[in-house]
């Protein structure tokens, strides 16, 4: 038995460390994310937050029951009196001398209930803002997981596209390194330059240089990816590739979880404004009570009840309602601008979302054939340079050329993978289709 457990805890230990060393996929970021992302989580906590006011609303209809306790000791001789028949401890045959009454003690216990029957609407008002505010805070997050899921998918984006700078760099470095040998030959057998020589080497130099600033911003768009998931050590390591997100084609930005939140806020401050509006209305409410009284010096006890309703209007409250009142109007009225700015934003958005990947597809087809063009300018320049028909600086400037087209084509790639993905963002879709029943 005790073989079997090691043997589990083993396997449990393995299983752990392969998933640890599992490289990260688009999916598998984005499912963690939204999980696990800081920002993801406080929204949850707002959703629990504005579900608590709910609750707190929905409180006010209901009975409020109190239960109350005190103990006194008087000569004063209204409480005297008072204490005296609470207790029923008054004797009719021996009344006592009310100008030289003595100190009585009284521990009294009284549980007391309301209930508001009406308060001008104010609490219906309330409630309607409660539930507002909590679908407001219900679709805040789902904004968030829409922004956290472009995010996500951007800084893979980056992280890929940074191993392409990566590799277009070494691809710079070893050509140079392959170049500067040849110089160097060529140098000895008395057909070159000492100065070629030295400019290829200034080159070689440069291409290492910008091989530890493609590494240094691979590093660190891997450290932005980390961020966004959540994680904060361990190891980690990002996939090589991406799935193939399609494109989405025509389509609007209703279905928003902005727009969506931005209505539930209007609504609340309507409600807001209606709750504002109940301090000019009158309120009225039920209450009962049992009192229970007791006292050592007369040796008494004694209870009572007492029930009734009470109503209350304000006929003057310097002018607090109306203040109140001016204040819930101009708060609707910024919602309603709210709604009106943020209808405008999200159209510019899908509008520049799209434009944004008009352009990346033309760049893609452009950068594209220059990488052609470039491997086979820079492949004839070397052939030639290497029998001494071309300049060093002619060569310099074939392969500079050919970094500059990969670098160029791996920003198109990334530019039009992260432009579908701000489209897709834009338009409130998941940003990958297998998400559509999760989102």
């Amino acid at each position: 038995m005790k073989r079997q457990l090691g043997f589990l805890g083993l396997w449990l230990v393995f299983a752990v460390a392969a998933q640890a060393s599992e490289p990260w996929t688009l999916e598998r970021a984005l499912d963690y994310a939204l999980a696990h992302n800081p920002d993801a989580r406080l929204a949850q906590q707002r959703i629990a937050a504005a579900q608590a006011g709910l609750e707190q609303a929905d409180a006010t209809f209901w009975p409020q029951l109190q239960v109350q306790s005190s103990y006194t000791r008087t000569d004063n001789p209204m409480m005297v009196f008072g204490d005296i028949l609470a207790q029923r401890a008054y004797n009719y045959s021996s009344p006592p001398n009310f100008n030289n009454l003595p100190d009585v003690d009284d521990l009294n216990a009284r549980g007391i209930v309301t209930l508001p029957l009406y308060a001008g609407g104010q609490n219906v008002a309330n409630r309607r803002a409660a539930l507002a505010d909590a679908a407001a805070a219900r679709q805040d997050s789902a904004a968030i997981r829409n922004e956290l899921g472009f995010e996500v998918s951007r800084a893979f984006y980056t992280v890929l596209k940074t191993r392409e700078f990566i590799l277009a760099a070494q691809a710079a470095v070893n050509a140079f390194s392959t170049n500067l040998d040849v110089a160097q030959n060529r140098l000895a057998g008395g057909t070159l330059l000492k100065s070629d020589v030295l400019d290829l080497e200034v080159r070689l130099a440069q291409s290492r240089e910008d091989l530890a600033r493609a590494r240094s911003a691979n590093t660190l768009a891997q450290r932005a990816l980390r961020n966004l998931l959540g994680i904060e050590d361990g190891a980690f390591t990002v996939a090589d590739s991406a799935p193939n997100v399609r494109a989405p084609g025509l389509g609007d930005f209703s279905h928003r979880p902005e727009l969506a939140a931005a209505h539930e806020r209007e609504r609340a401050a309507q409600a807001q404004l209606r709750g504002a509006k109940s301090g000019y209305l009158p309120r009225v409410s039920a209450f009962g009570s049992l009192d229970y009284d007791y006292g050592w010096v007369t040796q008494g006890d004694g209870k009572s009840y007492s029930a009734g309703l009470m109503a209350q209007w304000n006929l003057w409250d310097g002018f607090s309602t109306r203040a109140k009142t001016r204040k819930a109007e101009a708060s609707l009225a910024a919602a309603r601008e709210q709604d009106r700015k943020l209808r405008l934003a999200l159209e510019f958005e899908v509008e520049q979302a799209r434009l944004n990947l008009d352009t990346a597809n033309e760049r893609l087809a452009v950068t594209g054939k220059s990488v052609e063009q470039a491997e086979e300018s820079a492949s004839l320049t070397r052939n030639r340079f290497a029998q001494g028909l071309a300049l060093s600086t002619q060569l310099i400037d074939a392969e500079t050329a050919l970094v500059a087209a990969r670098v160029h084509r791996a920003e198109a790639e990334s530019d039009r993978c992260i432009a579908i993905a701000a489209l897709r963002k834009a338009l409130a879709l998941p940003q990958l289709d297998s998400q559509t029943s999760s989102q």
